[in-house]
């Protein structure tokens, strides 16, 4: 006997992104889409929004008062978090976090199909989840042969535009969830690789190039 599919409830902030989410689940067996009134009978909570705001904080907690399903998740699309945010939802059960302009049908489903590891720390799982939305969004912004061009990893490209914006190592380390000495180690790399003087000659070179 096959299992019952998984019921989806999507919560998105405008009807377009909702009905294509919609149509991306429909026709597959593993999940069910519920209706508007059905969400407190949902497996999983996709949500897809711009950026979390506390009223997307305060919908899910209201969602979750009323789910008749114990252990419900929630799956994230958007285009700006940051960690400390990701920390917060850790509470709402949250499995998966993807940048939207990535969020092809393949790694929705994927994302779905997420469980969170039992007893994992919120702190941890906060890392990371930021580490899955920084490397789904380079995805996006930096596509492989761009980053062949300049023999750049999209990690690279990412701290270097953050140089540019003024963040030192240790602002950078905590928006990518990195640790110091790996950024100032990436960082390094970079002056030796293409025979740059320091940070600045860095960021100058990323501009002139049209790295960043």
């Amino acid at each position: 006997m096959s299992a019952l599919p998984e019921r989806v409830a999507i919560i998105a902030n405008d009807p377009i992104s909702g009905e294509g989410a919609a149509a991306y689940l429909r026709g597959t067996p593993r999940y069910a889409v519920m209706a508007a009134g059905e969400v407190p009978r949902a497996d999983v909570l996709l949500v897809i929004v711009p950026e979390v705001r506390e009223k997307t904080l305060a919908d899910l907690a209201r969602i979750r008062r009323t789910a008749l399903v114990a252990d419900v998740r929630a799956v994230l699309v958007t285009d700006r978090i940051e960690k400390a945010e990701l920390g917060r939802l850790g509470g709402f059960g949250l499995s998966a976090v993807l940048y939207r302009g990535s969020a092809t049908r393949e790694k929705i489903l994927d994302a779905l199909a997420a469980r969170v590891p039992s007893a994992e720390p919120e702190d941890t799982r906060a890392t990371r989840l930021t580490h899955e939305f920084r490397t789904s969004e380079g995805e996006a912004r930096y596509p492989r042969g761009f980053l062949d061009r300049h023999r750049l990893q999209s990690r690279e490209v990412e701290i270097l535009g953050l140089l540019a914006d003024g963040f030192g190592t240790v602002e950078i380390a905590d928006r990518m969830a990195y640790s110091e000495r790996t950024i100032k180690n990436i960082i390094s790399t970079l002056l030796v690789r293409f025979d740059l003087r320091n940070r600045s000659h860095a960021v100058a070179y990323a501009l002139r190039t049209g790295i960043i």
